[in-house]
Formats: C-alpha cells, sequence, structure tokens
C-alpha cells in the first residue's frame, strides 16, 4: 500500500475526486442530500488535514453550490460546468513543475489515476483513502515524494495506456 509516516506529509497535496470519494462513503446516499452528503464528506475530510497536517482539496463536477467558508481548512473547488473534477485533476498536476510540492490523488478512476502517475502523482482509490479516514489510531497517510517517477510502467498500465491511445484515434 502506498504509505507514509505522518512527519513526511508536510510537502505532500492531497486532491481528491469528490463525488467519487462522496458516493464510495455513501452508495444509495442513505436518504440525505447531495449537500448534505457533502458536508459529511467534508468533515471528514477537514479531521483528516488536521491530522495529517497537509493540504487537501476537493474537486467537485461543476453545477454545484459555491459555499466553501473563507478560510476553510479543505479547499473546495467546484470546476467550471464545461469541464468535469476528472479534468481539473489531470490539467492541475500536470500544471505543476518539478519544483512543486508532490501531489496524491485520490480517485477511483482508472484513467485520472493513469494520467496522474504518468505526471508524477501518487494514487489512492477512493476506498484506500476510506480505510485512513476510518482509522481513528492510524499514523499512516499518502506517501511524498518527487514529482517525476522513477520507476517503469508495469504490463497492467502499459495495457491501460494503449486502450486509452487507440479510443483517442477512433
Amino acid at each position: 500500500m502506498v504509505f507514509a509516516t505522518l512527519n513526511s506529509m508536510s510537502n505532500t497535496e492531497i486532491i481528491i475526486d469528490g463525488y467519487n470519494l462522496l458516493h464510495k462513503l455513501y452508495p444509495a446516499g442513505g436518504g440525505a442530500s447531495l449537500e448534505h452528503c457533502r458536508k459529511k464528506t467534508e468533515a471528514l475530510l477537514e479531521r483528516y488535514r488536521n491530522k495529517a497536517k497537509c493540504p487537501v482539496t476537493v474537486v467537485y463536477d461543476g453545477g454545484g453550490i459555491r459555499d466553501t467558508a473563507a478560510g476553510a481548512a479543505v479547499l473546495t473547488v467546484y470546476t467550471a460546468s464545461s469541464k468535469s473534477a476528472d479534468r481539473w485533476i489531470i490539467d492541475y498536476v500536470k500544471s505543476l513543475n518539478t519544483s512543486r510540492k508532490m501531489v496524491t490523488i485520490v480517485s477511483s478512476d482508472r484513467e485520472v489515476c493513469l494520467y496522474g502517475k504518468a505526471y508524477g502523482a501518487k494514487c489512492l482509490t477512493s476506498e484506500e483513502f476510506i480505510t485512513l479516514l476510518g482509522s481513528e489510531n492510524s499514523k499512516a497517510s499518502p506517501a511524498s515524494g518527487r514529482k517525476y517517477s522513477d520507476r517503469f510502467l508495469d504490463e497492467r498500465e502499459v495495457e491501460q495506456w494503449k486502450l486509452l491511445f487507440e479510443r483517442g484515434k477512433r
């Protein structure tokens, strides 16, 4: 698993695919409104951020309510209606240069993680991150590191990239 101690988190930024995580936390919504589920998710993220001592940004697809309080511990981004949270996350990680801090992406979307890894980000699935949120005594957090990976892609990742490129040629 991709975890390090809290002490190494000071240079790591966590970018979360908001609705991806929200729907994993509350699969049927439990009868609660989307706004209520967002607030519960953001409260969990704020507790995590305070424990991990690292910046946390949650990104939602456009068209949502923009009610982030000034000075909030967790930065909330609502994309423009023409841009998905997935695209925003990919573009953001791509825009960072090697002198910037490391980013860990939280998303179960394979395409987001593939692109994120290609630009040097670490990735956790939403399910993996939920285990971090739920473990009260956990001293673990997403790993930090360099922007560009020094490892080669494994065969599964290469096959996923091939599928993406083939889809783009059509």
